[in-house]
């Protein structure tokens, strides 16, 4: 499975590249879809470009523009995201009331940039200049007379003013005489399309945990066996907690990550990846194999007591094979989740006990039944024992991909 994404660059007035726009894509068409709202959009874009992937890989030391409806700021679907990165761009049809007011006023006190989409020039937004750092104008939607006048006008403020759709040598030397100092558009490059392998998600599961999420008394067990069920969201969850967290305790299990973020920033997650819970394109074998790795290697953890923590060793097989369903080296993708220096030596440099753990089942998987013989006998476990293990976390794995896989077609039959 792949997410898209259009970025067009934005520049200054030594033409050197500043920030990238981000664009919501389904596809290599290079447009806005039909049939999609702006906040399903923005929801997908944040979930994949930020969640599923690197931002940094994308944009590089630049900043980012993301467009968010009005709905999505007021509801505070924005507060993890990177202040250090992400600009954020209000869109034209904003309502100006003072609930907007009041959430920008919030973003910029956590230190988050604020840009103007489309600016129109209504007196309604005048009060919103004090917390404004960027105004795009559409250099083709208004006279230039009016713009000039306006930005002259608003001298006063610390605001920056972005021409937009500047598709000539001649609209670009004019905007710098009318006062902008960044500019995007034709002229310099069109939207470009980047693709990237990303996870896709469960969707029966997903409305599971919407569910769970919003009962009055959380039951995070229940919580923890959802995402023990579902690759992508266990990562993005990691993914979500390393965006939020102000602490650099590691998180050693599921459990600790929902209690870890509360109530609010749970629901706050669940609500954003349910705007992308596909549910399809799943690469199921390797979705298998890695279940059937965490339960394998929580078994012989669960086998030593007191070695090794059960939670870090189910993390440590989950994610084994993520380099191979994101096409990314794993050192990247480790880097970016909070999780624990024993997990993550085990993941990358195959060092410590549980990387003992994984090399067991990949042994098995092998059938390099000699090495697992001989790993059986350190660990003072039986020939039955390991086939046992292994026989029961195949079936747990199946089992969970299966049932899930029925939910969905019994309730995608169900009549509308």
């Amino acid at each position: 499975m792949y997410s898209f994404v259009a970025k067009q660059p934005i520049l200054n007035t030594m033409r050197e590249t500043v920030a990238y726009e981000l664009l919501f894509r389904n596809g290599l068409s290079n447009g806005f879809p039909q049939g999609i709202s702006a906040e399903q959009a923005t929801t997908t874009l944040i979930s994949e470009q930020f969640l599923d992937q690197s931002i940094n890989k994308l944009v590089g030391n630049c900043w980012c523009f993301v467009n968010f409806p009005y709905s999505l700021i007021v509801d505070k679907l924005v507060d993890f995201l990177p202040v250090d990165k992400v600009v954020i761009e209000i869109l034209e049809d904003c309502k100006p009331d003072d609930n907007l007011l009041k959430s920008i006023k919030e973003l910029k006190s956590k230190g988050f940039k604020i840009a103007l989409d489309d600016f129109t020039m209504d007196d309604a937004w005048i009060r919103f200049l004090p917390y404004t750092d960027i105004i795009k104008f559409d250099f083709k939607e208004y006279p230039l007379s009016q713009i000039q006048k306006f930005i002259q006008k608003n001298q006063g403020y610390d605001i920056k003013f972005l021409a937009e759709k500047v598709e000539t040598e001649e609209e670009y030397q004019f905007a710098i005489r009318l006062g902008f100092s960044l500019f995007q558009g034709y002229f310099f490059s069109k939207p470009q399309i980047v693709a990237n392998r990303s996870l896709s998600q469960n969707q029966l599961v997903v409305i599971q945990l919407l569910k769970e999420v919003s009962q009055k008394d959380l039951d995070y067990d229940a919580i923890e066996n959802l995402l023990k069920r579902d690759l992508s969201l266990a990562y993005k969850l990691l993914r979500y907690v390393n965006n939020v967290r102000y602490g650099s305790q590691p998180i050693t299990s599921f459990r600790h990550a929902t209690v870890y973020l509360g109530r609010d920033e749970l629901q706050r997650f669940v609500t954003l990846i349910s705007a992308t819970s596909l549910g399809t394109n799943t690469p199921y074998e390797l979705y298998h194999l890695s279940l059937t790795r965490a339960y394998f290697c929580e078994y012989l953890s669960k086998f030593r007591q007191g070695h090794t923590n059960p939670q870090e060793a189910f993390l440590c097989g989950l994610f084994s094979l993520m380099a191979s369903i994101m096409s990314r080296p794993l050192t990247e993708i480790v880097e970016s989740m909070p999780i624990s220096d024993n997990v993550k030596h085990a993941l990358v440099d195959d060092s410590g006990e549980l990387a003992f753990y994984l090399n067991f089942v990949k042994d098995y998987e092998k059938l390099a039944f000699d090495t697992v013989k001989l790993r059986a006998q350190k660990m003072g476990l039986s020939e039955e024992q390991t086939i046992k293990f292994y026989t029961e976390a195949n079936e747990i794995a199946t089992t969970i991909l299966q049932n899930n896989d029925d939910k969905e077609k019994n309730q995608t039959s169900q009549p509308a």
